[in-house]
């Protein structure tokens, strides 16, 4: 693996290694503090030959990721996403995004439902693909024990409160994460602390179930650092305490002091800098890194005091004695972009901000010591712990109970957590569920790798009759959304199934009747297909079994009655992003059927599923049918567009236009962009 660590001795990294590297599966990736997520992320970029964006809900986290601000990349308002909120966002990131195959979201304990959901419904747009987030793997990273989204009290919280009708605005509460099948890996090796007795402590106070015996042993820890103690960092609850704090202490030393003009070259949001503009110091001040050091002298939240200053020099004791001088740094601001060329991701350097990597840290709030370590650290309780997971957080930033200082004793009703995060903490790492997905996201990932969705619907529904058969009704099901999803053409799936479970057949559920009618569709028992789906939906309505209604009378040669159904489905989906299945069967049964050509609707099927090429030669036969041909614009990259329109056998143009695909993707753009603005109309009134 290059010489990049995956821990074959952990289990869970492994679950999580096979998901992102072998399937197109959406999942969430967890742990306690400690455990190497963000490592992990780290590494498996580097082993994985997919295209990744990294996103994170404030501008600190997306430095730490090495990516951007969920805000800033899909364009949204900073206040309360309302149904129907699409993001603003420019041809370059639209690109980088319809190129993209892998979208991790980091610290997303941090992200409200509300911006999950306008994530979607911004992908879902853009991309044209109706699929939860626009058909994308999704990986979620965070921990549901430490803080949680920030919403204000007053019209915000009584806005989603209405919209979502719950108190927790958690990012899996968004409508958009219900309708897929999250499963969830959580991390459980811990690489940060090994004091075992602080680890169980740890976990006791996350799990909300904290003993009189783990208080006794915090509260051993009450007292004030000495001098001799050498740094130590203070987590306080509030900025403007730790402000207080910095600022009272800093005024107190008796030295001049010294003030370093931080820099910016090019574009760097001044809300994500990650130290002050302005860097003031003094001699005996105490201070944090923020950011590793290439020679390993000291690591993003390490302490230490200042020991010299000058014009242009800063010198810093750390706390094992070791005095360095600090040089300056820059972080970097990126923005994704798509190289045609190279058909790779890439990200932009847009802009840098140069300064010391360094600030005061008599204080920092807890809120902003989240994914720091540090060897020794006081915690402020002077005004108690407010915030469900802040006391966990607080006491995770440190290594041992030896490094801990208390600045009261603890009480039990500090250690609180939130009952729905325990609750959905119950569903982690489920063998069985992660199982499943693994298996059906191996058996389709390289068909939806080569745009091959007639392989991957067979895959599909190969699963779902052996699912059935081994009487897993929940997982068959589960498999027959993702069929339905990814179908568009059928006609090749007509006997692939041999034999049809004789039990679900005679099952009172609508989902096991739901089930045994497509598997009869798919073996030819047409008759026995209407008559289940029909009693399904005199039980269920669900666009899916209007579905197999429409393609069970169709298949009996009642093509009136399979048009109507199809006018149903029609009314059922949202246009502005179209059911690719849909289009598809409308256009055709209309076309070969009625006589009412489809071709506007096969244009808005190559809009939905650009990559299919089996839908562009399916508007290229129409289009022959028809004695229509596709106009020119323009004498640049026209080579396909001529083999559009000639006479080449089917075989030759799907050669031609896969060769394109992969050397030539301008041409391959300019077609679709042709099919797109192409104007049908006034050619079907004077054919007709």
């Amino acid at each position: 693996m290059k010489n990049i660590q995956i821990d074959p001795q952990n289990h869970e990294q492994q679950l999580a290694y096979e998901l992102v590297a072998n399937t197109n599966s959406s999942f969430f990736l967890t742990g306690r503090a400690g455990t190497g997520k963000t490592t992990f992320l780290h590494n498996v970029q580097k082993i994985v030959n997919k295209q990744f964006i990294t996103l994170a809900p404030t501008g600190v986290a997306a430095i730490l990721a090495g990516g951007d601000t969920i805000h800033s990349f899909f364009g949204l308002p900073m206040e309360v996403c309302t149904p129907g909120t699409c993001g603003k966002m420019n041809e370059a990131r639209i690109l980088t995004l319809l190129h993209a195959d892998t979208i991790i979201i980091d610290e997303v304990s941090m992200v409200r439902c509300d911006v999950m959901d306008a994530i979607d419904y911004t992908m879902r747009k853009t991309l044209k693909n109706n699929i939860p987030f626009g058909g994308k793997q999704m990986i979620f990273v965070g921990d549901m024990f430490q803080l949680p989204p920030v919403v204000k009290y007053g019209a915000e919280r009584d806005l989603l409160r209405d919209f979502y009708r719950t108190n927790d605005f958690f990012f899996y509460k968004s409508n958009a994460v219900k309708r897929i099948r999250l499963v969830k890996i959580e991390f459980q090796k811990v690489y940060r602390q090994e004091d075992t007795k602080f680890l169980h402590i740890l976990e006791n106070v996350r799990l909300n179930r904290v003993t009189p015996e783990n208080i006794m042993h915090l509260n051993e820890h009450v007292h004030v650092p000495s001098n001799d103690d050498g740094a130590v960092i203070t987590l306080v609850s509030i900025n403007k305490t730790a402000d207080k704090i910095n600022t009272q202490h800093l005024e107190e030393i008796d030295a001049k002091e010294f003030v370093y003009e931080g820099t910016i070259d090019g574009k760097f949001d001044e809300k994500r800098l990650p130290v002050e503009m302005k860097l003031r110091l003094k001699v005996g001040a105490q201070v944090m890194f923020t950011r590793n050091d290439q020679f390993k002298r000291w690591a993003n939240g390490t302490l230490g005091t200042v020991k010299k200053l000058t014009k242009d020099e800063i010198s810093v004791t750390l706390n094992n004695g070791e005095t360095y001088v600090v040089p300056c740094c820059s972080w970097e601001s990126y923005s994704y972009e798509y190289n045609r060329e190279e058909r790779k991701m890439k990200k932009e350097l847009i802009g840098t901000f140069t300064q010391y990597p360094l600030r005061l840290a008599w204080a920092i709030t807890v809120h902003k010591s989240q994914g720091m370590t540090f060897d020794k650290l006081s915690i402020d309780l002077s005004q108690g712990m407010f915030a469900p997971g802040q006391l966990y957080v607080a006491l995770s930033r440190v290594k041992t109970l030896e490094g801990l200082y208390l600045s009261k004793t603890v009480v039990p009703q500090y250690a609180h957590t939130n009952r729905e995060i325990l609750s959905y903490a119950s569903e982690y790492n489920n063998e069985q569920q992660i199982g499943n997905e693994i298996e059906s996201g191996k058996a389709v990932y390289t068909a939806l790798q080569h745009n091959d969705y007639d392989e991957a619907a067979k895959q599909y529904l190969m699963l779902i009759a052996k699912k059935a058969e081994a009487g897993d009704i929940k997982e068959a099901m589960q498999q027959a959304k993702r069929f339905l999803d990814v179908l568009i053409c059928d006609e090749h799936l007509y006997g692939a199934i041999e034999e049809v479970p004789e039990y679900i057949l005679h099952s009172s559920h609508w989902a096991p009747r739901f089930l045994a009618a497509l598997l009869n569709l798919y073996s030819k028992r047409f008759e026995e297909s209407l008559a289940l789906i029909e009693d399904v939906l005199s039980q269920h309505q669900c666009p899916e079994a209007l579905y197999i209604k429409s393609r069970a009378l169709a298949k009996l040669e009642k093509y009136k009655e399979a048009d109507e159904t199809n006018s149903q489905l029609a009314n059922v989906f949202e246009m502005a992003t179209p059911d690719a299945k849909v289009l598809f069967m409308v256009a055709m049964i209309n076309e070969i059927h009625i006589g009412d050509p489809g071709l506007d609707l096969m244009r808005k099927l190559i809009e939905a599923r650009p990559k299919y090429d089996l839908g562009i030669l399916a508007l290229r036969t129409l289009m022959q049918w028809r004695g229509i041909v596709l106009d020119k614009k323009s004498e640049n990259n026209t080579e396909l567009l001529d083999l559009f329109n000639s006479d080449a056998t089917e075989e030759e143009f799907l050669t031609r236009l896969k060769e394109c695909r992969e050397k030539a993707p301008k041409a391959v753009a300019y077609l679709i962009n042709r099919i797109k603005k192409q104007e049908f109309k006034e050619e079907q009134s004077n054919d007709v």
